[in-house]
């Protein structure tokens, strides 16, 4: 049993390697020390940056809809890609958002970045301003939209949402 544990966790850490959107070569991760309060965040992001650190141990996909819709890929602690979906809300900067269960995201200031070649948006909780997230612009690859399961709790696993 300890043995099925330890090559679960094996092969859930090798799929999140391999499914990261920092792996391989590029400057998407690249950030620009350009942040200003002018922008939309209306599009598709990829996070390549949090608290500091570019090498990150999930993948999260992030979809803005024009129409205040979001849907949230992400692959943390599950071998799955898991999707999200709500509608979001955009103040000044002030970002907020609720899922379709009715649970609400955190509070964060938004900065963009449009200078940086592709743009990127900056993600700060207002409640907690060592937690940074900084999403690039990228398409969501159709692998991930097409095998993420939706957002349910697999195996008595509790699933922790990235916003």
């Amino acid at each position: 049993m300890k043995i099925t544990k330890i090559f679960v966790a094996i092969v859930a850490l090798c799929a999140i390697v391999a499914c990261n959107p920092n792996s391989g070569s590029g400057n998407g991760g690249q950030t620009n020390s350009t942040w200003s309060d002018t922008g939309s965040p209306v599009g598709e992001w990829a996070l390549t940056e949090w608290n500091g650190s570019k090498e990150l141990p999930m993948g999260v996909y992030l979809r803005l809809n024009e129409d205040n819709t979001f849907d949230l890929y992400q692959h943390t602690l599950s071998v799955l890609w898991v999707h999200y979906e709500g509608t979001f809300s955009l103040k000044g900067n002030s970002l907020t958002g609720k899922y379709s269960d009715g649970s609400d995201w955190a509070e964060y200031t938004i900065k963009y970045n449009n200078e940086a070649e592709p743009k990127q948006i900056k993600l700060t909780r207002k409640d907690d301003s060592n937690d940074v997230a900084i999403y690039t612009a990228t398409e969501i690859p159709t692998e991930v939209t097409d095998q993420s399961s939706e957002a349910v709790n697999v195996r008595s696993i509790v699933i922790e949402k990235f916003l």
